[in-house]
């Protein structure tokens, strides 16, 4: 039985779906105590379980091959409350990187098993999750994208050598006109804003 204190974070977690949704997913839900060093999810991995890191610190772990040598890197690391494993549930896509706990941290895991359940028996509340899901998943790539053009931005001297350098990096971009822009978008519509050194 899941715990009131772990019901109202899942409230917190999961505004969208309410205390009334939020017990109606709760007997989809398996508790897990993580201790230090725990891996959660490793890369390459098809398992399709997600969990809701209820607190808890974790890392993220990618290893990839630099001239066909082994590398691992440290990509991130984050506190809970937080939702992990989304991308996996929807799409039986293989792990893209491994997390493992840097302290006790309590989860729930939601399994593929339990989702295809809840999509039967309480589709309103699974339509909710997907919703969730895919606002995490925005919201991360939307910080990784503003993250890698503030990078590149940043080093540039001019807007013209910018867009050059970020062409480079991202794939062909280019400079529109005035009369163009003014087409595109309302005159008060401002778009992320990236300083350069200069």
């Amino acid at each position: 039985m899941i715990s009131e204190a772990f019901k109202s974070q899942m409230i917190d977690l999961l505004p969208q779906l309410g205390s009334k949704g939020v017990d109606a997913l709760i007997p989809y839900l398996a508790e897990l105590c993580a201790e230090k060093g725990h891996v959660l999810v490793k890369q390459g991995d098809q398992d399709e379980d997600m969990y809701f890191l209820l607190n808890g610190t974790f890392s993220v772990f990618e290893k990839i091959q630099i001239n066909r040598s082994d590398v691992v890197l440290h990509i991130a690391s984050f506190p809970g409350p937080g939702i992990l494993g989304e991308v996996s549930i929807m799409t039986d896509a293989e792990r893209t990187a491994t997390v493992i706990a840097m302290d006790r941290a309590d989860c729930l895991i939601l399994t593929k098993s339990k989702f295809d359940a809840l999509v039967k028996v309480k589709p309103e509340v699974a339509i909710e999750l997907l919703k969730t899901f895919g606002a995490v998943m925005y919201n991360r790539q939307t910080t990784f994208q503003n993250k890698v053009r503030g990078n590149i931005l940043r080093e540039s001297k001019s807007i013209e050598g910018g867009v050059h350098t970020l062409g480079r990096y991202t794939g062909k971009v280019s400079r529109t006109s005035p009369q163009l822009a003014a087409k595109l978008f309302s005159e008060d519509f401002k778009g992320v804003n990236y300083d350069s050194t200069n």
